[in-house]
């Protein structure tokens, strides 16, 4: 069932992607000669003006045929030609592939939290503090005021904080109340995280917690011989100390209960190294709140913004050698991330969409053929410098381009290899 979810979930991204360039191209009366949804060998389709509509064997792609498009040097165009079109509408049509899926990915992130709402944390003690701010605040810190506004939840903390001013935090620290002052620049570059409860509040369908008897409602307190005080003890333990069989002491109701689990052991890149961890499927509890239009609106945009400046960072970790090749992922690791969200829950998988899409948006605009970006950069030439690319030129950008793209290929699919041997 997750592999055809995830052949959905590919073939739903690319008909948007396509989309996208089939409409705009339309708009300026550009000809499309096809739209396929798929690759390789037509299955069924059918004629509609111009333009063939059709079904191809294989649901991994599908693309749009445009006319004139791969004519670089022709002298006589018809109207409707692409390369008829002066350089910006060209760099539109193309732009706007890429751009659908961010539309797209914005879309889902909308219904999301207009039909869930959003994750409404209980305010608690600081856990973990890092970032530009860190020295202002402990471990254990309670903030029970921002700028005079009391804190009933730990969103209210990033909600009452003024961009580019002072802001004063009163906190309990300890026994003794103080105030905590400082300039910050947005809420978003605030790096704290609250205590979580150790009570259980999702268990995941077919998971080792749900075989080995784990609730909803059950507050881990030990495990072997570690206590725990706060979620984060879980997933300590879980990424660093996990063992074939654990003991894990609960409270049920009245009861102190000890159960066996064995943990599946999950291979996946933890703080941008690959590692292993042990993995049970439970999630910690937590309230939705509902959110307005205009709300959900201003959160879809704040949490779009953060997948897509995420994504950049790790990309220019890529570049720069920071991050390691083996870190990269190719259908076998989608599979596995579409398998692993569906387990969880309807909602992380919609999140999951939503970030996948928003990955094709930007890779999709890196300036190396075939991708987008490099017909993007090369009608960018011509618009500045009033030169064509000739078609000994282009051909020679595609092959290189393809042969790196394919080596590229090759490289995260020997990854997905070698994690499924060595896990």
């Amino acid at each position: 069932m997750s592999f055809l979810i995830m052949i959905l979930t590919l073939g739903i991204m690319v008909i948007v992607h396509e989309f996208g360039h089939f409409i705009v191209a339309k708009i300026f009366k550009i000809g499309v000669l096809t739209f396929s949804v798929g690759l390789g060998k037509k299955l069924f389709g059918f004629k509609k003006d111009e333009t063939d509509y059709v079904f191809s064997v294989l649901p991994f792609g599908g693309y749009v045929r445009l006319k004139g498009m791969e004519d670089f040097e022709s002298k006589e165009r018809d109207d409707d030609d692409f390369m008829k079109k002066s350089p910006i509408k060209r760099i539109l049509v193309i732009f706007s592939g890429p751009f659908f899926n961010f539309i797209f990915a914005f879309i889902i992130i909308f219904i999301t939290i207009s039909f869930y709402g959003i994750t409404n944390i209980e305010n608690a003690p600081l856990y973990d503090i890092s970032g530009p701010y860190k020295e202002y605040f402990q471990k254990n810190d309670l903030i029970t005021e921002v700028n005079g506004s009391k804190v009933k939840s730990f969103n209210d903390i990033f909600l009452n904080i003024v961009p580019d001013r002072e802001n004063i935090f009163k906190v309990l620290r300890g026994e003794e109340e103080v105030d905590v002052k400082f300039k910050i620049d947005k809420p978003d570059s605030l790096f704290i995280t609250p205590k979580f409860s150790s009570v259980v509040g999702i268990v995941n369908k077919n998971s080792s917690a749900e075989k080995y008897g784990i609730l909803k409602g059950d507050r881990i307190i030990k495990i072997d011989t570690f206590n725990i005080s706060a979620w984060q003890d879980i997933s300590d333990v879980m990424k660093n100390y996990y063992k074939e069989e654990m003991d894990f002491t609960l409270i049920r109701g009245n009861d102190t209960l000890l159960l066996k689990v064995k943990p599946e052991i999950i291979k996946d890149s933890l703080d941008g190294e690959y590692k292993e961890y042990g993995f049970i499927g439970i999630g910690f509890s937590y309230e939705s709140k509902k959110v307005g239009f205009l709300n959900s609106l201003k959160l879809s945009y704040e949490r779009v913004k953060f997948i897509s400046v995420s994504i950049l960072k790790f990309l220019k970790q890529m570049f720069t050698g920071k991050m390691a090749l083996k870190n990269l992922g190719g259908p076998v690791s989608i599979y596995t991330m579409t398998d692993q969200t569906l387990k969880i829950g309807f909602e992380t998988f919609l999140s999951f969409l939503a970030f996948f899409s928003i990955n094709l948006f930007i890779f999709n605009l890196i300036p190396f053929p075939p991708l987008d970006g490099s017909y993007i950069l090369i009608y960018l030439f011509e618009l500045v410098t009033k030169v064509k690319a000739n078609k000994k030129f282009m051909q020679v950008y595609q092959y290189v381009g393809i042969f790196v793209l394919f080596t590229l290929i090759i490289l995260v699919t020997f990854n997905d290899i070698l994690r499924i041997f060595k896990g």
